[in-house]
């Protein structure tokens, strides 16, 4: 069932770090304070991807019939349902931010991240965010980066205990 998910509480919670922040910062610590603190504009690469975001959320909304709270969400697929939502907001774990896609299974979720290319922030970011769901009780996570234009999943694995405390170690 395509639904949409909403979270109880507007705005991002107290003492969190996006998950987009946290990879940001450890790949380029320079680029976290040009973009933060100095306030740079995106760049046209990043003004097309949002857009991308954009059209793909929007198809989502269009189909999506029916409102859920994600933790309400993933107790229903603990129970056999199959839910997808998308532009997922997320918090737990001290992170938070907003996953394009969240597919959630029989307990398991996959966690879909839309990139035009593979870089190891996408894959911490993607980490980041499983980190924030298994807060939520889910136990299963596979991560996935596919490709935004044609779907072609471009790297994917299990979320494991190594992943989360790797995305511990940055967060500190």
């Amino acid at each position: 069932m395509v639904v949409y998910f909403v979270t109880p509480r507007k705005g991002k919670p107290p003492r969190a770090i996006t998950a987009t922040d946290l990879a940001d910062f450890y790949i380029c610590p320079r680029r976290f304070l040009y973009r933060k603190v100095f306030g740079q504009k995106p760049n046209y690469a990043m003004l097309k991807g949002m857009q991308a975001h954009v059209k793909k959320y929007n198809e989502h909304k269009a189909r999506a019939k029916t409102r859920i709270e994600l933790g309400t969400a993933v107790d229903m697929a603990a129970a056999g349902d199959e839910l997808i939502g998308r532009e997922v907001e997320v918090f737990g774990n001290g992170i938070y931010g907003i996953i394009d896609e969240v597919r959630l299974y029989q307990g398991e979720a996959v966690v879909v991240d839309f990139k035009s290319a593979l870089s190891p922030r996408g894959k911490l970011q993607v980490l980041a965010y499983a980190s924030a769901l298994k807060a939520l009780g889910c136990s299963q996570i596979t991560v996935q980066i596919t490709r935004t234009n044609d779907g072609e999943v471009l790297w994917e694995k299990s979320f494991s205990e190594d992943d989360y405390w790797m995305v511990e170690s940055v967060k500190q």
